[in-house]
């Protein structure tokens, strides 16, 4: 059986190395958004990887079904540690969008101390009064808002917020299904 490697030599016989980059190289092929495709889920994607791990019986001679040799593909040794691997960058890219998160809930905050002054500017019928506020808002103003375009930039921070959460929910539902796995 040729494993795709020179020689045909099998699974024990090719380095190491060789299998972790086989491995590392098609979890890449198989994540990297093409033009062609869509992104596929890490966990569906693992799944497709383990599949390729498992002896396959069609080219499995049958004195070696007969011995129950296991000869897949990928060494599932490495399989697993690319799990390990996965996890952990997922649990990195979570802590990046959760300090994101923390950000935009800081930016609401601000912008919603501006609304509030805002409505008590309005509601106030002394003009100093009046002009506290909105120096209030002045002051807290930063680079591209205005006074017009604030409350439009709330509610665009509002729904990034609503996004970024549910990025988290779905990278810690993905890890919870990555740990089921089984190579």
């Amino acid at each position: 059986m040729v494993l795709g490697y020179p020689s045909g030599i099998k699974k024990k016989d090719i380095p190491y190395e060789a299998q972790i980059v086989r491995v590392a190289d098609e979890y890449d092929a198989l994540i990297t958004k093409r033009q062609y495709k869509t992104h596929v889920n890490i966990s569906e994607t693992l799944k497709e990887l383990i599949k390729d791990a498992q002896p396959d019986p069609k080219f499995i001679a049958l004195d070696q079904l007969a011995s129950k040799e296991k000869d897949g593909k990928i060494n599932g040794l490495i399989l697993k540690k690319l799990f390990k691997v996965v996890i952990d960058d997922t649990l990195y890219e979570i802590s990046g969008v959760m300090d994101y998160v923390e950000y935009l809930k800081q930016q609401i905050k601000r912008l919603e101390l501006m609304q509030s002054y805002q409505k008590k500017a309005e509601a106030s019928n002394k003009e100093k009064t009046k002009e506290y506020y909105l120096e209030g808002i002045h002051l807290l103003l930063q680079d591209g808002e205005t006074i017009e375009n604030y409350t439009q930039i709330l509610e665009e921070y509002k729904n990034a917020l609503i996004i970024r959460q549910n990025v988290i929910k779905q990278l810690y539902d993905e890890i919870k299904i990555i740990k089921k796995l089984r190579v």
